[in-house]
This record gives structure tokens, sequence and C-alpha cells, in this order.
């Protein structure tokens, strides 16, 4: 089973919908349930998603996503982790990597460059487009973690943890905006 952490993001159903439509079980919880509850389900994998909101708000502090990810990162939970967009900001900020404002806000098509294929680009492109909504993004790496991809406004668009399977984009691969975003979500749903 993927569970799917919502953090408000207006995309959620269709990471949902993707998940599905490849014959997974999924389920969405909201990002207020209690840690118990997550570990109570068993999930497979967990997926955080996008959101409106920013890692510096103080009203994050009440939400699942910081807990679940120490969880994990502590062995609590030992699935692997996928955040896109504000899930990745989490993660960064959550493991010690340095978050900040990006130069501007940014919303549209950007040009995403793979610089280490790596199990979630497998089979992408080199270059493709993706769907980016954001204003915070990561600037410093956490520990252990490396960069998977960058684009020409965003040098961290994607990373994993060098040993354990946690993973995590900047753009939004759920939406038909991003090119080969199904394949990305698949290769995670695959490890």
């Amino acid at each position: 089973m993927i569970l799917i952490i919502d953090n408000g993001s207006q995309y959620t159903h269709l990471i949902k919908r993707n998940c599905r439509d490849m014959d997974y079980n999924i389920e969405i919880i909201n990002n207020r349930v209690l840690l118990e509850e997550v570990i109570r389900k068993k999930p497979d994998k967990i997926i955080l998603s996008g959101g409106p909101g920013s890692v510096f708000a103080p009203e994050e502090k009440e939400k699942i996503s910081e807990k679940v990810i120490n969880a994990i990162f502590g062995k609590e939970l030992n699935v692997p982790l996928f955040g896109i967009c504000f899930g990745h900001q989490m993660i960064g900020h959550v493991l010690g990597g340095k978050v900040e404002r990006g130069a501007s806000g940014e919303y549209g098509i950007v040009k995403i460059s793979i610089d280490n294929e790596d199990l979630i680009f497998k089979g992408v492109p080199r270059e493709f487009n993706a769907w980016v909504s954001h204003f915070d993004e990561i600037k410093i790496l956490p520990e252990n973690f490396e960069v998977l991809a960058h684009s020409q406004t965003c040098k961290i668009e994607a990373m994993r943890h060098k040993t354990k399977n946690i993973f995590s984009v900047q753009f939004h691969p759920e939406v038909w905006h991003t090119e080969n975003g199904e394949k990305i979500l698949e290769n995670f749903l695959k490890i």
C-alpha cells in the first residue's frame, strides 16, 4: 500500500490517480494525523505531496510530515520515501539542509537536466520539461544526499540519500505538463 501524505497540494489527487492507473493500492491521508496512525497503516512506501506552505511557517510543526521523515530516517518506519515540491523542501529542511526563498517564485515550465540517472530517472531523457510552482527551494543539501537533477534557476531539482531509499523532486511529476512524470513516479513505486 502506498500512502500519500497530503500537504495541501492542488495536485494530490493526480498523484493518487497516476499510482492507481499503475495498479497500486493508494491511500491519501491528511497531514494532521498522528504518527501512530501512519505506522498502524503499515505502508510499503510514502509520498509527501506538495503544498502551499513553507517549511518556515510555525503551523507546519503541527503537521505529520516532519515526524514521518524522522521516523523513516530513524527506522521506526523503514519504507521508501518520495517528496514532491513542499515534500522535497521538508525532507531537506528536516534532515539538515538549507532551504531558502528562491530568487523569484517559479510557476510554469522549466527544463530539467539530469545529473545522475539513479533509480527515479531510469528511462527518462537527460533533459525534459517539468511543471514547477514554488517560492522556497533547497540551497544546500542535507548530509549524505546527492543532487540528481538541476535547472537553470534551481540547482537542486531532485536529490536522494546516498544509502537510504529517500528521494525528492522540486517539480511536479504528477501533472501532465511534466514530460515523463508518470515514468518518474513508476520508477519510485518499483523500488
